[in-house]
């Protein structure tokens, strides 16, 4: 996809510049227990990486913090012109559950207490028929590569969705202060040669307050 730059971009790879994003999957719940689950995507899943895992129940949506265990792959989906899309399972294990949520867990488990059920050593884990809708969100951080007024670019091993909004932190080396905004994938390709695949990825300033814009134009105006 071609790149319409309206700023001129600085590199500053190895400057200690990073961007942090929340990045969002869809997910299925397979089964729950009080302490955690087992939940299938099409996404890879960092063993050892820090989620919040969110679904709705009665109108409310239940949010917990979690992390992975254990993931493999456990299966494909085909698509258009026989594409194969990689499926994986993951363990996700339930960390600091507050009183309030660890009782909106249960009850959700409890309307499910009639279905197959399996024992296991943390508790009665339920199985869910049909898996439940479940979204996983994590923090990722990328170095960035080139910066502008209006933009930047980082490399990730995600595949961005061209026009997908997410929001957006900068982070400086050495400044407390970062710049928070949103951002939208302009274009993206392939790194070559990288394996696994790993994507260059231009990312546009959205909505940035004044006193941010102002920060980011004093930085680049002590670049070369």
């Amino acid at each position: 996809m071609t790149e319409r730059r309206k700023h001129r971009r600085h590199i500053v790879e190895g400057m200690g510049i990073y961007a942090k994003t929340l990045l969002n999957a869809e997910v299925e719940v397979l089964d729950i227990s009080p302490s955690g689950g087992s939940i299938r995507g099409t996404k890879r899943f960092n063993i050892g990486g820090e989620y919040i895992f969110k679904f709705e129940h009665e109108y409310r949506v239940i949010s917990l913090k979690g992390i992975i265990v254990w993931e493999k792959l456990t299966g494909s989906n085909k698509i258009a012109e026989g594409e194969a899309v990689p499926i994986y399972t993951a363990g996700i294990e339930f960390r600091d559950v507050s009183t309030d949520k660890a009782g909106q867990l249960k009850d959700f488990i409890s309307e499910k207490i009639q279905e197959l059920r399996e024992r296991r050593l943390s508790g009665i884990r339920i199985k869910i028929r049909p898996p439940e809708k479940a979204v996983l969100s994590c923090f990722e951080a990328c170095v960035v590569k080139d910066i502008s007024l209006g933009g930047m670019r980082v490399e990730t091993e995600r595949e961005p969705t061209v026009q997908a909004l997410f929001p957006l932190e900068v982070i400086f080396a050495e400044d407390e202060n970062s710049i928070r905004c949103q951002g939208r994938v302009a274009f993206y390709h392939a790194v070559s040669g990288e394996t696994p695949a790993r994507y260059s990825v231009g990312v546009e300033f959205m909505e940035m307050i004044d006193g941010d814009k102002l920060r980011l134009n004093r930085f680049i105006g002590t670049l070369p």
